[in-house]
C-alpha cells in the first residue's frame, strides 16, 4: 500500500519520489505503533498521522491521502473468493473463531468492512478483554465460547511469537504456522530459527488453501439448515451472542472463572490428529 500512496503523491501532487515514498513510509511506521487513539474518531487520528508526516506545503492532502489509503488497504485485506469458499466449506463441520491482538475500534473495522462474522462462530479482540496473545487465557475464552475443550482445538496463525507459543501454552491439540511473505513481515517477526523446541509449530503450511487438508474429520458435524452453507434464524442468534460485540452483556460477568475451567487440560495432546471439534485462527497484524 506504501507505493500506491508514495506514486500517488508523486503523479498528482508533485512531492518527489523520494520524499513521496519516504512520507508515505512513515506513515505506515506511525499506524502501526499506534492504528487508533481512544479520544479520537479513526478518521480524525489517522488523517492527524497524515498530517505529521507530510511536508507542510502538502499537509492540507492529509483527509484525501487518508481515504485513499483506507480504500486501497481493505481492497488488499479482502478474502480472495477461493478463501470464502474454504471458510463457508470448513464451517459446515468445524466450528471457526478468531482471536486478534489490537486496538478495539481498529480491529473491529477490519472485522466489520471484511465481514468476518459471516464465517466465524467467535471473534475476540485482545482490547476488549483483559489478556492478549500469547497469554493462554485468551484462548481459554475462544474455547469457552466455542463450547469445546482446548485440546479439541487446533490454532492456525501467522506469528510464532504469540500464536504458535500462546497456543502451545495453553496446550491446545495442535498448531499450525502460516508465516507471512517477507515483503509482508514487522521488524521483530520471528522466523521457525528463532524459537526453541517447545514452541515450534506441529505444521508450517505456505498458503492458506492447504488448511482443510490437514484438519481432522470433525466428530460434531452440524446442519446449518436445507441448503448447503444456508444459516437458519437461530443458527445466526447464537453466533451473533458469541462475539464480543455483546462483551457488556456477558464477556464481563463470565470471562475472569475461566482459566480454572480449562485448568485439567493441561496436558492435552498435540497430536493434530486426535482433536477435531474446533478451530481457532487468528489476525494479529493491524497494518
Amino acid at each position: 500500500m506504501p507505493i500506491y500512496v508514495a506514486d500517488l503523491l508523486h503523479r498528482e501532487h508533485g512531492l518527489d519520489r523520494v520524499l513521496a515514498t519516504e512520507t508515505a513510509n512513515n506513515y505506515l511506521a506511525a499506524f502501526r505503533r499506534c492504528p487508533d487513539n481512544p479520544d479520537m474518531a479513526l478518521v480524525q487520528w489517522r488523517s492527524q498521522l497524515w498530517n505529521d508526516v507530510l511536508p507542510v506545503t502538502h499537509q492540507h492532502l492529509a483527509g484525501e491521502l487518508y481515504g485513499r489509503w483506507l480504500e486501497w488497504r481493505f481492497r488488499y485485506l479482502a478474502l480472495p473468493s477461493e478463501v470464502q469458499t474454504m471458510l463457508q466449506t470448513l464451517r459446515l463441520q468445524y466450528l471457526l473463531g478468531v482471536i486478534t491482538n489490537g486496538p478495539t475500534a481498529a480491529q473491529w473495522e477490519k472485522i466489520d468492512r471484511l465481514a468476518l462474522n459471516k464465517y466465524f462462530d467467535c471473534i475476540l479482540v485482545s482490547s476488549d478483554l483483559p489478556w492478549a496473545k500469547p497469554d493462554r487465557n485468551i484462548f481459554y475464552a475462544a474455547c469457552h465460547y466455542l463450547g469445546v475443550a482446548p485440546g479439541q482445538c487446533v490454532m492456525i496463525g501467522d506469528k510464532l511469537e504469540t500464536d504458535i507459543q500462546g497456543g502451545i501454552e495453553a496446550n491446545l491439540g495442535a498448531t499450525v504456522w502460516l508465516p507471512l511473505p517477507m515483503e509482508q513481515r514487522l521488524c521483530g517477526d520471528r522466523t521457525i530459527d528463532d524459537v526453541p523446541e517447545h514452541v515450534r509449530p506441529d505444521a508450517t503450511v505456505d498458503s492458506v488453501l492447504k488448511l482443510p487438508g490437514l484438519l481432522p474429520p470433525s466428530t460434531s458435524f452440524r446442519v446449518r439448515g436445507t441448503g448447503a452453507i444456508t444459516t437458519t434464524a437461530m443458527d445466526e442468534r447464537m453466533r451473533q451472542q458469541k462475539t464480543t460485540r455483546n462483551r457488556a452483556a456477558q464477556y464481563n460477568r463470565i470471562l475472569p472463572d475461566i482459566p480454572d475451567l480449562y485448568s485439567s487440560y493441561s496436558s492435552s495432546s498435540n497430536d493434530c490428529s486426535q482433536h477435531s471439534n474446533g478451530s481457532t485462527g487468528s489476525s494479529s497484524s493491524s497494518s
